[in-house]
């Protein structure tokens, strides 16, 4: 599936048959030509703006890919070259499990392109467009995973800029993943555009953005809000003829309220929404992760967003085979075992002095021949000597306590589930630096109608083990 690429029903039966009528046939055959080496190009999936997306099979590793193609013909400006290379490699180095991950980013003579993972799923646009209002636990379960993956974006200092249902994929598991990043940029970088003009889709940008003010992740979560109202109610809460009518709304009507659509919704949710969607930033929720909890954090299976979820601060390693990925960290032992050794060596020598302690004839302590009187008193001084045990040695000090030993775990699963440690519930994936205690520990994902995942490890203190991006089974025929 594309990401980002968007088509009408009557597009999508006349001309995915037929992708030339998309694209000029010297253009497909200068594509095909270009990375013949290393993909064979297949079917359109899309285009979006002056890119396109096509379906194609990586020949060196045998699976299929999707590549996003801007070629140069259809440029008319200087910046969408710079705008599309950039969007692969910011997109490249953002690492998280509802992040769509990209391959390789790549240029030709007639095309700029980079590969990206396949999406057997569909885009929650056409899901919205085809069921209208979804039930609340389904838009929470989405809100959480795309909330997780800008929550992790914006850590490492990138901002969306266009978050829409559009760039929101559903796979067929459920998995909700965030694709196109193309016109996301770090904190404080200089705008690609001399003339400061805003970038996004006018139906989801916050108002600061429209302006082509300075944004943060607090313009994300304005455009998160919009896609949760929109996707709890069917509809847009802001709609207009023009793209200026769009705009004025933006800027200047109070967003609606989601209870006149949908009573049966809590009020908190409403509430929540609201206020992501104040005008101003410094009256919206002060991060992603605020918003999600403000509305109630209630996956499809019924459990709590983590209080953790604020704390997401690292990204999920891509594993490459299904065993755990174990990285051993140093063991910070040598002082504890330095001072074990002092006290041991206090204790040996302890016990050698009471063994060889001086005896009462070694201290002069004979009498004088044919003196039976210093006999008795020098025997008698003698035997009470001996009577009196010695002073106790110097108590050793004793050895400190080594703190508990522990281990970090992370894992992640698609579609989310419950995480059980020795059969013990745990919390909703993903799991991100849970701290465990070492040893033998059962690992098991749960999730009504999919087979459990359900794997024991053995974990050493220090080690940090990611089980990530498993997958649960659906049950059935």
């Amino acid at each position: 599936m594309r990401c980002g690429a968007t088509q009408r029903d009557g597009e999508r039966r006349g001309r995915d048959r037929n992708p030339e009528n998309l694209l000029p046939q010297e253009l497909l055959a200068a594509l095909r030509r270009d990375l013949s080496k290393d993909y064979q190009v297949n079917d359109l999936l899309g285009r979006g703006g002056m890119s396109f997306v096509f379906l194609a099979q990586e020949r060196e590793l045998n699976r299929q890919v999707a590549i996003k193609v801007l070629p140069l013909q259809l440029m008319s400006g200087g910046d969408f070259a710079e705008r599309f290379e950039r969007e692969g490699k910011i997109s490249a180095s953002l690492d998280h499990p509802n992040i769509v991950p990209i391959f390789r980013v790549g240029a030709s003579s007639t095309f700029l392109w980079y590969t990206m993972k396949r999406i057997r799923g569909r885009s929650l646009e056409q899901i919205i467009h085809e069921r209208g209002g979804l039930p609340l636990d389904q838009v929470l379960s989405v809100v959480q995973q795309v909330g997780s993956a800008l929550h992790y974006a914006h850590g490492q200092g990138v901002v969306h800029r266009d978050v829409k249902p559009a760039n929101v994929m559903i796979e067929d598991s459920g998995w909700a993943l965030v694709c196109d990043f193309g016109i996301a940029r770090a904190f404080g970088s200089v705008s690609l555009t001399q003339t400061g003009a805003s970038i996004g889709t006018p139906r989801y940008m916050a108002p600061e953005q429209v302006e082509g003010q300075p944004v943060d992740g607090r313009s994300d979560q304005y455009s998160l809000g919009i896609l949760t109202w929109e996707a709890l109610a069917g509809k847009l809460p802001f709609d207009g003829e023009s793209v200026g009518e769009l705009i004025r709304k933006h800027l200047l009507e109070p967003a609606p309220r989601l209870e006149t659509v949908r009573p049966d919704l809590p009020r908190q949710v409403s509430n929540a929404v609201y206020r992501a969607m104040s005008k101003k930033p410094a009256e919206r929720f002060p991060d992603v992760a605020a918003f999600v909890r403000a509305l109630g954090g209630v996956t499809d299976q019924g459990a709590r967003v983590s209080a953790d979820f604020a704390n997401i601060t690292m990204p999920i390693a891509t594993p490459s085979s299904d065993a755990p990925t174990i990285r051993f960290t140093a063991l910070r032992r040598r002082p504890v075992v330095l001072v074990a050794l002092v006290a041991g060596v206090l204790l040996v020598g302890a016990g050698a002095w009471w063994a060889l302690r001086p005896s009462s004839a070694a201290n002069g302590a004979t009498p004088a021949k044919g003196d039976s009187t210093s006999r008795r008193v020098v025997g008698t001084d003698s035997a009470r000597r001996s009577e009196t045990p010695p002073p106790p040695p110097p108590p050793a000090a004793p050895p400190p306590v080594a703190p508990a030993a522990r281990f970090r775990l992370s894992i992640s699963t698609q579609p989310t589930g419950i995480l059980y440690l020795d059969g013990r519930q745990v919390r909703s994936t993903p799991v991100i630096g849970l701290d465990v205690p070492a040893g033998r520990r059962r690992v098991q994902v749960k999730r009504d109608g999919y087979a459990s995942f359900d794997t024991v490890l053995t974990a050493q203190a220090g080690q940090d083990i990611k089980l990530t991006r498993r997958v649960l089974r659906p049950l059935g025929p």
